[in-house]
């Protein structure tokens, strides 16, 4: 695991990039246009200089500042209305030639009003923990893409009612969850048999609190036990220096932990555990947790604190019916 200095390094690298090649679109941008019409180029060179002649106006005749400033206000308004007009009667966008921002909130700098942007933190989490691979999943893998017709309407005696209703009261406490992030703490825990939606459903939360500027760390419960076990083989001998990996994950507005109980448990495993779940929970930051065990088989593998701790503080939610990936092999579908 890289050390959190240089990770950081990175990142702002990774700005510097993406503002340059923001850039560069910009130009290319602006020389098809001022090739076409030059009239915009001559706009945008008077434009340019507007802020030069307000300074000069100040200094060389305070005075009559006000009304030659009212006067240049007008004319930047008639030359803006001109460019605009000529880029709407050639079906060009008005801000074609505006530069344009992967965050609209630091405007790809990292940083708002002094402090790391949401974005800045979300990148300082997928570069340490290789999340990157989980952005193209969550392109097919949101609510819009949510097809109940792979579930079953007949109803389950044992459940008394089918799987699409089971899985539609679930869409709509995940989609209620994310909807309600900012003003209700909530838990989830996501239970039941492989292949009915569990992670698909982790994807679909992810995607929508990412698109809304929070910070989201999403790990496999091998991932996360692994990452412990080399954190502190790393740090044997320098077990006064914190760990950086506990502070993200205890401090990401929502924490992920896919396939819970695949992993392999261990004295240490099970303390850090109860140590994320804890805390996270005292400070009122949500969690997310998906497993393929009952809740007797969470009672039977976990300890008395962890199992009381999500039990009791998350809402569970219990998956049942036909396994969607055969289904959906068998029925030609991806």
């Amino acid at each position: 695991m890289s050390k959190k200095s240089d990770i950081y390094r990175e990142v702002l690298r990774d700005y510097e990039r993406i503002r340059n090649d923001n850039a560069s679109k910009l130009r290319d941008k602006q020389t098809e246009v001022y090739s076409k019409f030059p009239r915009v180029a001559d706009i945008d060179r008077e434009l340019n200089l507007t802020g030069v002649r307000l300074a000069r106006l100040l200094l060389e005749k305070p005075q009559d500042f006000e009304e030659k400033a009212r006067r240049l206000r007008e004319n930047v308004a008639s030359l803006k209305a001109e460019k605009n007009s000529i880029l709407e009667d050639n079906n060009i966008p008005k801000n074609y030639l505006e530069m344009s921002y992967n965050c609209e909130k630091c405007h790809d700098t990292g940083i708002v009003d002094g402090k790391e942007c949401s974005c800045f933190k979300q990148r300082l989490v997928d570069k340490a923990y290789d999340q990157s691979n989980l952005k193209p999943t969550l392109k097919v893998e949101n609510f819009d893409f949510f097809d109940f017709r792979y579930y079953s309407t007949e109803v389950d005696e044992k459940m008394g009612m089918s799987p699409r209703e089971n899985m539609q009261r679930i869409f709509g406490t995940c989609v209620n969850f994310t909807r309600n992030f900012d003003t209700s703490f909530q838990n989830l825990l996501l239970y039941g048999s492989t292949g009915l939606g569990k992670t698909f459903l982790c994807n679909c939360i992810a995607k929508e609190l990412l698109d809304k500027g929070k910070t989201v760390m999403y790990v496999t419960a091998s991932q996360l036990f692994k990452l412990i076990e080399e954190d502190r083989f790393n740090r044997i001998g320098d077990e006064d220096i914190p760990s950086h990996y506990m502070d993200d994950i205890l401090s990401v507005d929502l924490f992920i932990i896919d396939d819970l109980g695949t992993e392999f448990s261990t004295i240490l495993s099970s303390s850090e555990l109860f140590n994320i779940v804890n805390t996270r929970l005292l400070n009122k930051k949500s969690v997310i947790i998906s497993t393929n065990l009952s809740l007797q088989d969470i009672a039977n593998q976990y300890s008395d604190r962890i199992v009381s701790r999500i039990i009791g503080n998350y809402t569970s939610m219990e998956f049942f019916g036909d396994d969607i990936r055969v289904i959906k092999k068998f029925s030609g579908s991806k």
